[in-house]
């Protein structure tokens, strides 16, 4: 049997399994390896999945047993053979081996189940299509993760947005500081507490600071006046929020809120702050003129949300992990797999 023969076999074990999961994919075939015992190995790269583990199947020698090599040390093994040992001795490789680990957002569709499709770009020109499964930015060390699955298979994958918020990158490695942010954001999506934007372009919009938060308050007159979110300041000490609000009409002059992130951002004016709240506005105030860029480093966007603040109040028993939602009997099983690194 030709390659193509048995690849047309593979594409349907492969849509077989997918049913399991969201949908199928399209495989294209990257290199074939004879083992000792006469059975080859097809490396495959899914239209789900990035340049960074490939799905391989051992295929007999007749070409009648199909079988997918599913335990992902396994594969990450086979795949950094490819890349250290059978690569370096080739002539030709297909281009998709050459595309970077930067992808480019061609359209985000929101599903009818609440999910987000993502069709991306590679850098040559491959065409991608993922399912995100979160998005959440962290403003402490400056990065936006987003993590995607496969359609068919369930492989996950972990992005970073760019700062034109036009491309994801893959992250790879175990750099210290990243893994103790993943850490935390792992805790947090198990217990259904990680707030994630609608979508990558409507997180672009809120914190660009092209969309404001908006509130009306009114005076000891009863005179309405209307203010619009500058910024915030996370207080460290205490763990509270205080959200800046400018008046629209005179910019100079505004209020100071305190904005609980744990209760879907609602606002509390200063009349229901507690001593210790209002006496750290003062110390602030100072840190703001006296340090501004120590100041600086706890300031976000109103609609940032604060990593620390929600690990800190979920670990203390403050905030409890939400309720499961009760899965529909037509739900595709959810995703566990996680991406290899390379080693």
């Amino acid at each position: 049997m030709t390659n193509e023969e048995i690849l047309v076999k593979i594409q349907a074990v492969a849509d077989d399994a997918a049913k399991a999961y969201m949908g199928t994919a399209k495989l294209s075939l990257i290199y074939t390896e004879v083992l000792k015992d006469g059975t080859t190995d097809f490396y495959c790269l899914g239209s789900d999945m990035p340049l960074l583990i490939f799905r391989i199947f051992n295929v007999s020698a007749d070409g009648a047993t199909i079988k997918e090599y599913t335990e992902l040390a396994v594969v990450a093994e086979k795949t950094r053979h490819y890349n250290m040992e059978i690569k370096p001795t080739l002539k030709l490789v297909p281009p998709e081996i050459e595309e970077s680990q930067e992808y480019e957002i061609v359209l985000e569709n929101r599903l009818e189940n609440g999910g987000v499709e993502v069709r991306l770009k590679s850098t040559t020109g491959r065409d991608l299509t993922m399912i995100e499964i979160y998005r959440y930015f962290d403003y402490v060390s400056k990065i936006f993760f987003v993590a995607c699955v496969g359609k068919s298979f369930g492989g996950q994958y972990l992005f970073s947005v760019t700062p034109d918020s036009k491309h994801i990158k893959l992250i790879i490695g175990n750099n210290p500081e990243i893994k103790d942010r993943l850490d935390k954001i792992t805790a947090l999506l198990q217990a259904r507490l990680l707030p994630s934007y609608q979508t990558i372009a409507a997180a672009a919009q809120l914190l660009s600071g092209k969309v404001k938060a908006n509130i009306s308050l009114n005076d000891d007159k009863g005179v309405k006046t209307d203010f619009e979110s500058t910024f915030c300041y996370d207080d460290p000490i205490l763990q509270v929020r205080y959200a800046f609000f400018a008046n629209v009409k005179d910019a100079k002059q505004g209020v100071i809120l305190i904005q609980d992130i744990l209760n879907d951002n609602r606002l509390i004016l200063s009349n229901n702050w507690t001593d210790e709240q209002r006496g750290e506005v003062d110390k602030f105030k100072a840190l703001m003129k006296e340090k501004p860029d120590e100041f600086n480093k706890n300031c976000c966007s109103f609609f940032a949300d604060d990593l620390d603040f929600r690990f800190n109040a979920f670990k203390d028993g403050k905030l409890k992990a939400a309720p499961a939602p009760q899965a529909k009997p037509a739900e595709a099983p959810a995703a566990a797999a996680k991406p290899a690194e390379k080693k």
